[in-house]
């Protein structure tokens, strides 16, 4: 029998939630996605593109770099496209770190940082969220010492939800001039909190976002990654030069093109479903931890119980498997009619002594 490299070998295999499960007959408030169809427009913009006998063409990304730039506000040298913000942190994790390099980031995290970063056998150096979920943060910079070669901040962090201050980016930045800063930004529509203005002035920024949340694509996988020309340019050494499909470039246009119903669908989930379900905890007395963008950390009495009783009534959400939240679920939260129907369901669980 063959053997890979034992670093790999020792690795366990990410494994989806649900994964033997037909998703699209539940209401979806396990993986952060948009929880609605791509509008109309988008659609039709695939179906046109199909029509067209493009699809057979290698895909071509100038135009659509353009149009990113403008949503952006930043120039098409600082940008590149990447198949989901996953290929992105993989690049970049792949240009800073080798054998035994040292990367520090706070924990539980999103991740694909750790796999990347154990293919590579690098130096993973996790700084432990605090018990009510609060970054790091005195922890985290003194961490940071002349072995460390990447500095990760996820902003807000998934799973946790728990945000970092831009004050506290910015300190992280100047303090570190020398060392690449990257914060992934994969919420940012939703918080609409970026680090992107100290650019300018702090070259070590890099900064990963992604279509898969706000704008319904994250089967079409696409994300992106703004730095500095000069760092940008080691980065297309490293992605492919085809890497990104052209279905997911005609659907991120026309999402760009006519922003109005992703933009509604995230007033209504931050400005009405999320007070909404907020108030439904506190009222029944759920413990729960609610972070800056749409999804939150449940803490039933009873997790399995809880997550069990919500799958059979037709709901999907994430328990955790992290130490620090090993007794809850995420959620995130969907329209409002979505929310309603989940605070009935999950009423009828508290009502139902399932919790005992």
């Amino acid at each position: 029998m063959i053997k890979v490299k034992p670093n790999i070998s020792d690795m366990l295999q990410y494994s989806p939630p649900w994964a033997h499960i037909d998703r699209t007959k539940y209401l979806r408030l396990d993986l952060n996605e948009n929880t609605l169809n791509p509008p109309k427009h988008v659609l039709d913009s695939l179906k046109n593109y199909i029509d067209e006998n493009k699809i057979q063409m290698y895909p071509e990304y100038s135009s659509f770099l353009l149009k990113l730039s403008k949503y952006v506000g930043v120039g098409t040298d600082h940008l590149i496209l990447t198949n989901g913000s996953d290929q992105g942190i993989e690049i970049i994790l792949r240009a800073f770190l080798g054998y035994n390099d040292k990367m520090v980031i706070a924990q539980p995290c999103f991740p694909i940082f750790e796999q990347v970063a154990r293919v590579i056998n690098a130096n993973i150096c996790g700084i432990p969220y605090n018990s009510n979920l609060i970054f790091p943060y005195n922890e985290f910079v003194n961490a940071i010492d002349k072995d460390t070669k990447l500095i990760v901040i996820i902003n807000p962090d998934n799973p946790t939800g728990a945000s970092v201050s831009l004050s506290q980016i910015k300190k992280i930045l100047d303090d570190n001039p020398d060392k690449p800063v990257l914060v992934d930004e994969a919420y940012f529509e939703y918080t609409g909190v970026t680090a992107l203005d100290y650019l300018k002035s702090n070259e070590n920024l890099i900064i990963t976002r992604t279509f898969s949340k706000a704008f319904a694509m994250a089967g079409l996988r696409l994300g992106y990654a703004i730095c500095k020309p000069d760092v940008m340019k080691e980065f297309y050494k490293i992605r492919g030069p085809f890497d990104v499909n052209s279905c997911a470039i005609v659907a991120a246009e026309a999402q760009l093109d006519n922003d109005k119903a992703w933009k509604e669908y995230i007033r209504e989930i931050m400005t009405v479903s999320k007070p909404y379900l907020e108030r439904f905890f506190d009222e029944n007395k759920v413990k729960y931890y609610m972070g800056s963008a749409h999804f939150m950390i449940v803490k039933p009495k009873n997790r399995d119980k809880a997550v069990s009783f919500l799958k059979d009534n037709g709901i999907l959400v994430r328990p955790m498997v992290a130490k620090l939240i090993k007794d809850t679920f995420r959620m995130n939260v969907g329209t409002f009619e979505q929310t309603k129907k989940f605070t009935e369901v999950y009423k009828k669980y508290l009502e139902g002594g399932y919790e005992n």
